[in-house]
């Protein structure tokens, strides 16, 4: 089995977080090259390419900007969830004030189906979009039918009293209100030159969204002749349901129409996450490129001692070699379509990837090898075909080989505040300075010691270390004092988190948990009205100004 484990690019071992070698069980190495091989001895020829001679594109010099969840940022105008014309609002003023970029989560499509699902990290698709983020007043054609739609603002304006974000009412009533501007105005201009564009992606997309509705979002539970885009009873479904499929092709055109906007205003950095939802879209179009009877996850951590397991198929290397990297291509030319930059979520699958077999807990797991050189390659010719700058998520767990691989070819890595050791100022140029991630503590909840993991509290002492603030002070005035400290880093960009310029308390994500915490449920405290005028954001847009942070990146 080791000879077999090693032709197939399965990983015995690795160095677990205590420092320690973990042998990963027999049975998982076995389950995982059975998946792979499905019958046959050797794996089939692939050249495995070498790392381009030419990089990614050259990042933004001495920038800075905000990292936001964009439904969490709402307006006045908001539909009980921030949207694109509230990013495209943000965008503006954030530019005005000075900021170079915008740092936006993942804006993947959801099944059409209640319960509509919150996590932006476990959507459909990584290339199409999430239409309730739309902006239903700005539709084409809503000036139409505005007297049917009154009744449906009110009732979405009304959800912004809530700061919890009822995702399934606000896709209700969004999803009627486009249904009445689609009868009213199915042919926008501009709409069928897009759709060829889109190629047979859109009308597959549209197809499956389709017969979630009549089916429901679990694909692998509707009859066999649809359970694949090219199953005998895909073209006459297709043909049934042609007017829902017309439907979620237009609304996926106006999403692309109101991003590009909101583009338009400053430089967006957008997130290519890792996967995708075991049972969307993505899973049902890419399923001969899949490894079967296999999830994604990660091993044990200080954090999660048993280890984590996210649900999603991954990839087969060498199915996804064969097939030329189209997903990934796919993703990538997706995310930079409207964005100048790319943030690649968990970067070590493009070295390794942890398989957990179904049948197994996420501690029984083992890596397995991806081609690194291939894929990089390819990403750095994407990079610079739609010259967009590369951010590699490289937290966690990750060989300094890898990091030294990423420099390299151009990308950039994270310095976090949280978990560097070394002063900021001795961070490299070609780095992202932040405090944390949508996944870790705000400063407000570490200085307060609200933070609900209290193994985390630990972290207070960095912020007593990089401010020298005393124990009573405001933890506005901490994270003011902690960001001019990175600002004055040689970090090429520093992100900020709207949640430590606004002080609140709860991060919007604490992962490993389901139902424990309102993950990426939780707006933010203020309308963007407020948000504009406040003290916070405009302390810290002085400091990045008096540290020579440049507002002047072309977009």
């Amino acid at each position: 089995m080791a000879e077999a484990a090693e032709r197939w690019g399965v990983i015995p071992r690795y160095n677990g977080y205590q420092g320690n070698v973990v042998e990963s069980p027999a049975s998982t190495i076995e389950a995982i090259v059975r998946s792979m091989a499905g019958g046959r001895n050797e794996p089939s020829g692939v050249e495995q390419g070498q790392i381009a001679n030419v990089g990614c594109a050259p990042p933004p010099e001495r920038a800075w900007g905000w990292a936001i969840q964009l439904y969490a940022a709402r307006s006045s105008d908001s539909w009980g969830i921030g949207d694109l014309a509230d990013l495209r609002r943000f965008g503006r003023w954030a530019r005005s004030a000075g900021a170079s970029v915008v740092q936006i989560s993942p804006l993947g499509a959801q099944p059409p189906t209640s319960p509509y699902q919150s996590c932006p990290y476990y959507s459909s698709s990584r290339r199409f979009r999430n239409t309730t983020y739309l902006r239903v007043e700005e539709v084409e054609g809503a000036e139409r039918v505005s007297a049917e739609l009154a009744p449906l603002q009110a009732q979405a304006r009304a959800l912004n009293s809530q700061r919890l974000i009822d995702h399934d009412a606000v896709f209700a009533l969004k999803s009627h209100a486009l249904e009445l501007i689609f009868r009213a105005a199915p042919q926008p201009r501009g709409l069928a030159s897009w759709q060829k564009k889109q190629g047979r992606a859109l009308i597959d997309f549209a197809t499956f969204d389709a017969l979630a509705e009549v089916h429901g979002a679990a694909w692998r539970s509707w009859p066999s002749s649809l359970q694949s885009p090219r199953a005998r009873g895909i073209e006459q479904a297709r043909a049934e349901l042609a007017e829902r499929v017309a439907f979620h092709q237009w609304a996926q055109f106006h999403v692309h129409r109101q991003l590009a906007r909101a583009a338009r205003e400053i430089t967006l950095i957008a997130d290519v996450p890792v996967g995708f939802a075991s049972d969307g879209f993505d899973a049902w179009r890419w399923q001969d490129l899949l490894a079967p009877g296999m999830r994604v996850g990660a091993p044990p951590d200080y954090f999660f001692p048993d280890g984590q397991d996210w649900g999603m198929p991954p990839f087969d290397p060498w199915k996804l070699q064969a097939a030329y990297f189209e997903p990934f291509i796919d993703a990538v030319r997706a995310t930079t379509a409207h964005a100048k930059g790319l943030r690649l979520d968990h970067v070590m699958s493009l070295f390794r990837l942890y398989w957990i077999p179904e049948a197994g807990g996420a501690a029984a797991g083992a890596y397995v090898h991806y081609p690194s050189a291939a894929l990089l390659a390819v990403l750095a010719g994407e990079s610079r075909r739609s010259g967009s700058f590369v951010i590699g998520e490289d937290l966690g767990l990750v060989e300094p080989a890898v990091k030294t691989t990423l420099q390299r070819v151009g990308a950039l890595g994270y310095r976090l505040l949280w978990f560097e050791t070394e002063p900021s100022e001795s961070w490299p140029q070609q780095s992202v300075a932040a405090i944390g991630t949508h996944d870790l503590p705000t400063v407000a909840g570490i200085w307060r010691l609200t933070e609900p993991d209290h193994r985390q509290h630990h972290l207070r002492s960095r912020l007593v270390e990089a401010t020298g603030l005393p124990d009573g002070s405001d933890a506005l005035d901490v994270a003011v004092a902690a960001y001019r400290r990175l600002a004055e880093s040689k970090s090429c960009l520093v992100l900020v988190s709207l949640e430590d310029a606004l002080a609140v308390d709860e991060r919007p994500n604490v992962p490993g948990t389901t139902t424990e915490w309102p993950n990426w449920r939780l707006a933010l405290p203020v309308p963007l009205e407020e948000i504009e005028r406040a003290d916070g954001p405009g302390r810290i847009a002085e400091v990045m100004t008096a540290a020579n942070r440049s507002p002047n990146l072309p977009h």
